[in-house]
């Protein structure tokens, strides 16, 4: 992905105990026109955001309460972990292939090799940059990621790391003390996987009555932990509370396919279902079978959580990929990151039927 020459995006996100506040940066007219469509967008994030608190009301409600997110350090602003940082979102609206690489684009951890490649370019000796350059992890005895050819008019979305050196002072300090040549690829792989520190935070979640006053903070952060007694506001109940997660962040992928989204199926036989056959012969353009795909590798490394509702709590769970099956879900090399995806579709393989009032899902 190219970035614009003239237009650059800096996102920084400060926060308050009552919400959040972000600075908006107007674009004059001048500005838009340094912009084209298959230059892409590149934008490199800093954040930190806390919410006091979220309430969503039907009759009565349900309450977040206390939600936190930045860096591993979230609650000192002196520390250079303070932010949620060394993050870069990049987005594409693929092309046809016509223009060189308008379709085809970075994909889990596809800048991988990359990153190797300048470690062979520099003489390193260490073989196992070469086998990573080459798309081979000897590590674990996998392949990995490659980038992918979209077809014409997909929006992707990629997010990964900004600088895989920050945490050793950067690139410019790589080159400067001639790092490339020198380290051996075991401490590359854990820079890597320690690029991207994340920390994750909500006071409580629950539930309360219609007569509840928003922005009371009135659910019990302390419910049963270790008096039995209710703390919170009457009328309010905690489902769960001090949820509190550290980790770090791998490669994120968002994509959305451009097949349409109109239902083209037909019941070809008058028995008034659309069954598997049916909905498999549409023509495609105007079918609903565009989706969403949504792929992402985290590794969380302290986790803990009151379960009030139940009285369970967890303490120091993680969740990561270092024991049996070290693939992702795609089947190529996870690098110790736990593995998510996730597909929303409008229609696959089999449709919603509709008998007799009676609602069947196939």
């Amino acid at each position: 992905m190219n970035t614009f020459n003239r237009l650059s995006l800096v996102v920084a996100i400060g926060a308050i105990s009552n919400g959040a506040n972000a600075e908006f940066i107007k674009l004059e007219d001048q500005d838009l026109q340094n912009v084209t469509g298959q230059a892409g967008l590149t934008i490199d994030v800093e954040a930190r955001y806390e919410i006091g608190e979220f309430a969503y009301k039907d009759a009565g409600f349900l309450l977040l309460q206390g939600i936190r997110m930045g860096g591993h350090d979230l609650h000192d602003p002196s520390s250079s972990q303070y932010f949620m940082d060394n993050l870069r979102l990049e987005i594409d609206v693929a092309g046809d292939g016509s223009s060189p690489g308008d379709n085809v684009l970075d994909y889990g951890f596809s800048k991988m090799r990359d990153y190797a490649q300048l470690y062979v370019d520099a003489g390193n000796i260490d073989t196992r940059f070469q086998d990573v350059a080459n798309g081979y992890d000897s590590e674990r005895d996998l392949a990995i990621d490659d980038k992918k050819t979209y077809q014409d008019g997909d929006l992707v979305i990629h997010f990964d790391i900004t600088d895989p050196w920050q945490v050793e002072g950067g690139q410019a300090a790589f080159i400067a003390n001639n790092r490339y040549e020198t380290d051996d690829y075991d401490t590359f792989e854990l820079m890597t996987e320690h690029a991207v520190d994340f920390a994750f935070e909500i006071d409580a979640i629950g539930i309360a009555r219609s007569d509840y006053t928003i922005g009371n903070a009135g659910l019990d952060i302390n419910a049963n932990h270790s008096t039995g007694v209710h703390e919170g506001e009457d009328g309010t109940t905690t489902l769960i509370s001090n949820l509190k997660m550290k980790g770090y962040l791998g490669p994120e992928d968002l994509h959305i396919s451009n097949n349409g989204n109109g239902f083209g199926a037909e019941d070809l036989n008058g028995d008034g279902d659309i069954d598997s056959f049916e909905a498999s012969q549409g023509t495609g353009i105007g079918d609903a079978n565009s989706k969403i795909t949504w792929s992402a590798y985290f590794m969380i490394t302290d986790m803990e959580v009151y379960l009030d509702i139940a009285g369970i709590q967890i303490k120091d769970m993680s969740i990561h990929n270092k024991r049996g099956d070290l693939s992702g879900l795609d089947g190529t090399s996870s690098f110790y990151f736990a593995h998510s995806i996730r597909e929303i579709y409008a229609v696959r393989e089999s449709v919603l039927k509709l008998r007799n009032n009676t609602v069947e899902f196939v």
